[in-house]
């Protein structure tokens, strides 16, 4: 069981994901591990320097300390900081190795990995179907001695518009998806629910994501055929942020800018491909996800290796129908 901050004082530590969207879902299990130690011990959390500038954003009065380059890396800070347990919610045999001098180390059991932890469980199964990844998290801290915790985002701060966002609404649209192609809709596909929103809505489309969507964004431009903002490799983590929480509507894959308007409360319509949304889904109500089930779904291959049938039978219609339904809800 996880050592009561009372015996030490020393400070405990998380190790939270390395996906933007699994860093999402662990939020939940962060706030309720440091409402746990209610102030007895300070709470780190460990992740990827990527997500660092966001980690103001989602770890308010939380230390980050970002993960680096090697395992071992991470000693000094165990011994110099004392910290006295460490969890890790990744299952990465690198993350059972940052953490060693930590007299207590605990995660989820994992053959060749769990004779480096001190204590292990197994993920949380049922018969009925899947558990969602933030339910698992929250159940490890759960057999570890934590009270039961509920899979609620914390409340998301205010953000200030982007000093170049349009003045009109617009429609935030993230076609890329760093898991692989077999989460990816097809540009086509894409440029038909934009121009179909243009109408209907007036909303400005703007094209966003990191360096590895750069391609992406520019086949829905290219489809599109008319002038379109461009935005992607341009932008920051935390900047993405700030263009979703003032979006009209945000249109993405399974993704981390789906998770970010989740966390944000912000309206957002998620497409799933090769993943499932009962275990990866969305938390909350703001972001609306629309799927075409088959029968080789879920698969989380990365690529298909056959017709890509998932995404490919969904149909721009369909997309359409989901941004009409969220957009009126607002």
């Amino acid at each position: 069981m996880i050592p009561s901050p009372a015996s030490s004082g020393n400070p405990h530590l998380l190790r939270l994901p390395n996906w933007l969207g699994d860093f999402i879902l662990a939020l939940p299990s962060v706030h309720l591990y440091q409402g746990w130690l209610n102030r007895r011990a300070p709470l780190l959390v460990v992740g990827p320097p990527a997500l660092a500038p966001l980690a103001p954003l989602l770890l308010p009065e939380i230390e980050f300390i970002p993960a680096p380059s090697s395992p071992f890396s991470l000693h000094s800070i165990f011994k110099n900081r004392h910290v006295s347990s460490a969890t890790l919610f990744p299952n990465s045999l690198r993350a059972a190795l940052e953490t060693l001098p930590a007299p207590y180390r605990a995660g989820f059991s994992r053959p060749l990995r769990d004779y480096l932890l001190t204590e292990n469980r197994p993920r949380r199964t049922t018969p009925y179907g899947y558990v969602h990844v933030a339910d698992q998290y929250l159940g490890l801290l759960e057999d570890l001695g934590l009270p039961k915790g509920k899979a609620e985002l914390p409340p998301p701060p205010t953000l200030p518009k982007p000093q170049d966002a349009p003045a009109q609404p617009y429609l935030a649209i993230f076609p890329g998806a760093a898991y692989g192609p077999a989460k990816r809709w097809d540009p086509t596909s894409f440029a038909s629910v934009i121009r179909d929103l243009q109408k209907s809505h007036s909303l400005q489309p703007i094209l966003l994501g990191g360096p590895a969507d750069i391609e992406a964004c520019r086949a829905v431009a290219q489809s599109l055929g008319s002038p379109i903002t461009d935005l992607s490799g341009k932008t920051s983590t935390l900047e993405l942020a700030h263009w979703i929480a003032h979006a009209h509507l945000t249109l993405c894959h399974d993704s981390g800018p789906m998770h970010l308007a989740a966390y944000l409360r912000k309206p957002a319509v998620a497409i799933f491909g090769s993943t499932e949304p009962a275990w990866t889904g969305p938390l909350g109500t703001s972001v609306t996800v629309v799927r075409h089930k088959v029968s080789c779904s879920p698969c989380f291959l990365k690529a298909c290796p056959i017709d890509h049938r998932c995404l490919t039978r969904l149909t721009p219609e369909e997309v359409l129908t989901a941004c009409e339904q969220r957009l009126n809800q607002k």
